[in-house]
């Protein structure tokens, strides 16, 4: 690939700062220039509008709520946790 000479550059991912090999690592000091180029052009772009929230109209949902059921332990069974601990 070719660049334009000092064209921005956006910073790289961090899985690249992750996964990258030895030569590669001086990549990022070699471009810092061009990534401080990009920052400031993306301070200066406007932020996409907010999407629209339902946060003061919340969904209320009428649902009843389920009776709790009792769980018979056997012996066999708590003599078999008992030995866990």
């Amino acid at each position: 690939m070719k660049l334009k000479e000092n064209c921005p550059l956006p910073p790289p991912c961090k899985e690249w700062i992750t996964h990258k090999i030895g030569e590669a690592e001086q990549w990022l000091f070699e471009f810092l220039d061009r990534q401080a180029v990009f920052d400031d052009l993306m301070s200066k772009e406007p932020m996409p509008p907010k999407k629209p929230t339902n946060e003061h109209n919340p969904i209320n949902l009428d649902t009843p709520e389920k009776p709790k059921q009792e769980i018979e332990v056997m012996d066999e069974d708590e003599d078999y946790a008992l030995s866990l601990v």
